[in-house]
């Protein structure tokens, strides 16, 4: 199936692939009356689907000295004649182009296709960046691009002299078979909110280029980095003066644990606003808030959360690790004095085999009914709760949702608890449920939010046992290795 052209778009670079035709032939390199470029295509059937098929590398390839030294390595995109000796021509082209200049290759979660630089001579890619400012893609160690995505249908290249066109060639008809070979290829399971075609007018918000909604959210929208290629949720956030203190602090909380996997905290990559703006206006004083209605921060995109994931299809150990990943995140919280306050299975999310706490950016002030919401609330209006407990509640419910199905608008009294426990017990018996595991279960569903253990407690638990050692071999947080060697 036919993927992209990468075709000359000024006479310099008509001339340069018009000498390398005649003198080295590549099978990709083909001609008409008024075009010539490499014509990439891609196999709607293969044994081996995986990102190594789709890369294709860019450059002058071998200068005849090294070829005779027994490097015969040619580039997929061949950007040199491949004369026997050096000639002012080829000599021309390798003092800008090198033996691997760039590649571009099929992202392995989003399936974007990007553009990465292994010189430190400059790739402009015309109008690449943000607000559609052209962008300068460079390998070398303090440049701000090393990579980006061709996201448009038509993506302007400036190799030096050499201006190229990068068009996508999928036909109408092809578009179907081309996502299913796409689709078997990526390492993500929310592959179907991309598009792997770029639309005639792709849409960006700040460094994402946007793609589709996200089921059962109304402010999520999937996405990718233009950069990287990762793949991304962008939320929306409505700023209010009510509640901005409390939204700032979580984004600056969820900020600092941008590139802290092992702490268990989904972090944020990106924030900013409506204006462009990044810190956004809601980090400045009051004043500014008034004229910017909204917040918008982008974060690693999980695959699923507890209370979708099909985790019958996972091993218990593996499940297990999940469940720790979340206490390690709700231990990390409360280490600081923080509280989530808003735990569910939505808000634990699994993402590159690792699961994460997402922290609620705008706080609710009254509590709904529902089964995550611990018993004290309903029982005692003038009680003074421990809203740490509260957390233990509710990260435990959520754990449920991996083994069984709660009503989820449930409010909790005796007579259903009575019924949880029943139920709970059954599971164990089954088989459902590790024995060390359902002792923990009960600890941290005490109807007494006093007999409920802290979460270092409950990270110290010997229901942990079996995955410790996988997990030990992994973490970095202090907190994660204080609690590994509490239990060990």
């Amino acid at each position: 199936m036919n993927y992209f052209v990468l075709s000359a778009a000024n006479p310099a670079a008509i001339h340069l692939l018009s000498e390398i035709q005649s003198k080295s032939s590549p099978p990709t390199l083909q001609s008409g009356e008024e075009t010539i470029g490499y014509r990439i295509s891609i196999p709607s059937h293969s044994s081996h689907q995986d990102e190594v098929c789709f890369k294709w590398r860019i450059g002058a390839g071998p200068s005849p000295a090294i070829a005779k030294m027994g490097d015969i390595f040619v580039p997929e995109i061949l950007l040199c004649p491949q004369d026997a000796s050096q000639t002012p021509s080829s000599k021309a082209v390798r003092a800008y182009i090198k033996h691997i200049y760039a590649v571009i290759f099929l992202h392995p979660q989003s399936g974007a296709l990007v553009l990465r630089s292994r010189s430190t001579k400059p790739i402009i890619y015309e109008q690449g960046d943000m607000n559609d400012q052209d962008v300068e893609i460079c390998g070398g160690p303090d440049s701000k691009a090393k990579s980006c995505v061709l996201r448009r249908r038509k993506n302007y290249l400036q190799f030096g002299p050499y201006r190229f066109l990068l068009e996508y060639t999928v036909s109408h008809q092809d578009r179907g078979r081309f996502s299913k070979t796409i689709d078997r290829s990526l390492h993500h399971r929310h592959h179907k909110l991309f598009s792997f075609i770029p639309s005639t007018d792709p849409e960006t918000l700040w460094n994402v280029w946007l793609h589709r909604k996200i089921p059962n959210s109304s402010s999520l929208q999937s996405g990718v980095h233009i950069y990287t290629g990762q793949p991304v949720a962008v939320k929306t956030l409505h700023n209010k003066i009510r509640g901005r203190r409390y939204m700032i602090d979580q984004i600056k909380l969820a900020s600092r644990y941008r590139d802290k996997p092992d702490n268990g905290i989904l972090g944020i990559i990106d924030v900013w606003c409506e204006h462009w703006i990044s810190p956004p206006c809601v980090l400045k004083p009051s004043s500014a808030v008034t004229h910017c209605r909204n917040t918008y921060f982008s974060m690693p995109l999980a695959e699923q959360n507890f209370l979708h994931k099909r985790w019958r299809k996972l091993d218990t150990n593996t499940h297990l690790k999940y469940l720790y990943h979340t206490l390690c995140g709700l231990a990390e919280l409360h280490g600081r004095g923080i509280v989530h306050g808003n735990i569910q299975p939505q808000a634990l999310l699994v993402c590159e085999q690792r699961a994460f706490i997402s922290l609620s950016m705008q706080r609710s002030e009254t509590y709904d009914a529902s089964i995550w919401v611990a018993p004290e609330v309903w029982l005692d209006k003038y009680r003074e709760l421990d809203e740490t407990k509260l957390d233990i509640w509710g990260l435990a419910i959520s754990w449920l949702f991996t083994c069984l199905r709660p009503p989820p608008d449930l409010a909790v009294s005796r007579h259903s608890y009575k019924h949880l426990q029943t139920t709970l017990k059954s599971r164990k018996d089954k088989g459902r449920i590790p024995e060390p595991l359902y002792d923990l279960l009960q600890e941290m569903l005490a109807w007494d939010p006093c007999n409920r253990p802290s979460a270092i407690e409950a990270l110290n638990h010997k229901a942990w046992l079996p995955v410790l050692p996988r997990i030990a071999r992994r973490a970095k947080g202090s907190r994660t290795r204080k609690a590994l060697q509490a239990v060990q």
